[in-house]
């Protein structure tokens, strides 16, 4: 196995296990190459999975010019950098239509339009019932 994978491999098990631990969801990393792009050619979406609710939501997305240095963007992000400090707290109370069970999801991000992103990640609007709303600042 390549040092570099071997790596990559090793981050993406701190970030899962880091996610497991805080709020018991599973990471799945979604790279994509972005060919036009001289500067950052590797876009990564850490997606989390919830088994309670069976769906999955957008956790961040990062950029870079390899894997590794979006992994290791992501890590830090998670880790509760300086990257967190502009962002407020939000709770998303959802349900998918025709199904009568809420759940409540929450998430970091600078503007509510950011979060619906997060929440709505490669969704359809019209599948869900939601309302969205800013947390206290502690």
């Amino acid at each position: 196995m390549s040092k570099g994978k071997k790596k990559r491999i090793r981050l993406e098990s701190q970030i899962q296990q880091l996610l497991q631990r805080d709020n018991g969801v599973t990471a799945h990393f979604d790279y994509k190459i972005n060919m036009n792009s001289i500067k950052n050619t590797i876009e990564l979406n850490l997606l989390t999975f919830n088994p309670i609710h069976d769906d999955y939501m957008l956790l961040r997305k990062e950029s870079g010019r390899s894997a590794i240095e979006c992994l290791e963007s992501m890590y830090a992000y998670i880790r509760k950098d300086e990257k967190r400090k502009n962002e407020n707290s939000y709770t998303i109370s959802w349900k998918q239509k025709g199904s009568s069970e809420m759940h409540h999801s929450y998430f970091r991000g600078t503007s509510e339009k950011e979060v619906m992103n997060k929440f709505l990640h490669e969704k359809k609007a019209e599948g869900y019932e939601f309302s969205i709303k800013m947390n206290p600042i502690t």
